[in-house]
């Protein structure tokens, strides 16, 4: 038996005692217990632990806008994400251009604010790339192409955003990227989605060179890919026959500096798979909910800790933080009040002294968000 340290983490209230509730699929909880038996399709069980903790409340910080960057129309941010040295960088869509979008250039925001590199992503393989996602690692860009030509490949880019030679995935069958990471190691961990009507989850660690290391699926990836199937409103995306919410947009990654990926899947309840480099869930931390307006978006490592960013739905201006410890214990809850039109800001960046947020969405300039800790 397989066992695994679970901490159920949620913005208020640690849920202590789920009296016989199901915890999943094949997932079951005694009343009283804090030991869950979880049964694959093959037998095997994983017992996963409840940490028990006293229900911690939500201290309140206040956003401030320390930039504000110009941007060309509307647009949509899906990913952003700090260096080492705290330099941010985002990848705003222009909204109105459709699959043009996935041209846009990789912006690189200094500490002090000002705009200080462009990435682009449209020429960094022969013929034409398109990109939906890219990764920071060791303060260089690297981003996941497609070539118009056909084929998946990883662009690392110099400082001055000139793109080195491409590496190219050795994929077994069609992958629509949505998340990707680089490992601390240099292996890279591609998210994404395939088969048919894109509703099947695809998790696979890759060598430096593009060789595939091993695919990862797990119960809970065949279980989304059911209830996507299955026309579940919390896995199906709205208004379109195709994709998987539990992959799409409410759905991060975050490369850890103790050489894990955390894996942030937007499901209800939120689940996070901690991945190592040689392919293996070493850990899966699950975020029980009380309150169905809060909807996951983000993640981010520092330090051996994890925050998740929270939005509230139906216009509610303030966002949630959890941070806990890489196993999952609480450590603290945070409240943070928005400025109008901030909508639904992700985290960017996470240090000792605070976060650092974009909200997804910017008119003529994108907004940078900061929030100290007190």
């Amino acid at each position: 038996m397989k066992t695994l340290s679970l901490a159920s983490w949620f913005r208020a209230v640690l849920v202590l005692a789920l009296g016989g509730r199901t915890l999943g699929q094949g997932c079951h909880l005694g009343i009283n217990s804090t030991v869950a038996d979880c049964h694959d399709s093959n037998g095997n069980v994983t017992r996963v632990l409840l940490a028990q903790q006293a229900a911690m409340p939500a201290g309140g910080v206040k956003a401030s806008s320390a930039s504000e960057i110009p941007v060309t129309g509307p647009s949509i941010v899906s990913s952003a994400m700090c260096d080492e040295a705290g330099n941010i960088y985002v990848r705003p869509f222009d909204e109105t251009d459709g699959l043009q979008s996935l041209l846009a250039p990789v912006l690189k925001i200094a500490t002090a604010g000002n705009r200080a590199g462009t990435f682009p992503i449209s020429d960094a393989v022969p013929g034409g790339a398109r990109s939906r996602t890219f990764s920071v690692h060791d303060g260089r860009v690297y981003a996941m192409v497609g070539s118009s030509h056909g084929g998946l490949y990883v662009v690392q880019f110099e400082p001055d955003g000139s793109p080195k030679a491409p590496t190219k995935i050795e994929l077994e069958h069609p992958v629509d990227v949505f998340h990707f990471a680089v490992f601390k190691s240099g292996q890279y961990l591609l998210v994404g989605l395939t088969g048919q009507n894109l509703r099947t989850p695809y998790t696979a660690v890759f060598s430096a060179d593009g060789r595939l290391v091993k695919e990862i699926y797990e119960p809970e990836d065949e279980e989304a890919r059911m209830k996507a199937d299955g026309g579940d409103a919390r896995y199906a995306p709205c208004c379109t026959d195709s994709g998987n919410a539990f992959v799409m947009e409410k759905s991060d990654i975050s490369a850890g500096s103790d050489g894990y990926v955390y894996l942030l899947h937007g499901s209800s309840p939120p689940l996070i798979y901690v991945i190592s480099s040689a392919g293996e869930v070493v850990r899966k931390i699950r975020i029980e909910l009380r309150n169905s307006d809060l909807t996951a978006n983000s993640i981010k490592f520092h330090a051996g800790r994890v925050a998740v960013g929270f939005n509230w739905l139906g216009g509610v201006p303030k966002s949630m933080v959890k941070v806990v410890d890489a196993k999952g214990n609480s450590i603290a809850n945070y409240e943070i009040e928005e400025h109008d039109g901030d909508s639904d800001p992700i985290l960017a960046c996470y240090s000792s002294e605070g976060f650092t947020l974009i909200p997804r969405r910017a008119n003529a300039k994108l907004r940078v968000l900061k929030a100290k800790l007190p």
